[in-house]
């Protein structure tokens, strides 16, 4: 069983925010830093948004399907790190929660290990949940400050830092996440 306890993820972020991470791709570090402790740290701390306001829905949690809106998931604990973005080809400061504590706020199951991703293409990616319990696995709201657009791949999307030991593989960058889906079976 996954243990996704909130004080290590806290740790983990504060250790990397300290320490820096690995070396990237075009030679500088990436740091993952909190922005927020957020007031939203628990499922009980959300209200169900207005459908039209709804940017995410996360299926499969202990509390059933939960839908998210912008506002909520920018009142959860933040992180940001500037990181290479490979479709750029360039390096970008993104904000987000923290994959991994968006799961734990929402009530993924322990014994998940996949997370079955939906853009609002229709584009699929299961991403392991050993990519998202790391550290910089980010669900992105912001780019250098501002709300990601959605011709520019938002209002939500994956982003893994440079130290992520899955960044290059670019499937994983999902954009315009609509949807993710917690299932216990292999990816």
């Amino acid at each position: 069983m996954r243990a996704r306890p909130r004080a290590l993820l806290v740790l983990c972020l504060a250790g990397a925010a300290v320490a820096g991470l690995a070396s990237c791709s075009d030679g500088t570090s990436a740091q993952v830093h909190a922005v927020s402790a957020g007031t939203v740290v628990e499922v009980a701390d959300l209200t169900t948004p207005a459908a039209e306001d709804v940017v995410l829905t996360v299926e499969g949690t202990s509390s059933g399907t939960v839908t998210l809106s912008m506002a909520d998931l920018e009142a959860m604990p933040t992180v940001e790190a500037e990181v290479y973005e490979p479709f750029l080809e360039e390096r970008v400061t993104f904000r987000g929660v923290a994959l991994a504590e968006l799961l734990r706020v929402v009530g993924v199951p322990q014994d998940a290990t996949v997370l079955h991703s939906l853009a609002l293409n229709d584009y699929a990616v299961d991403v392991p949940l050993t990519v998202a319990d790391h550290p910089g696995a980010v669900l992105a709201t912001r780019a250098d400050g501002e709300p990601i657009p959605l011709e520019e791949g938002g209002p939500t999307r994956l982003v893994l830092t440079d130290d992520h030991p899955d960044t290059r593989d670019q499937s994983l960058w999902i954009w315009s996440i609509a949807s993710l889906a917690a299932d216990s079976t292999a990816p």
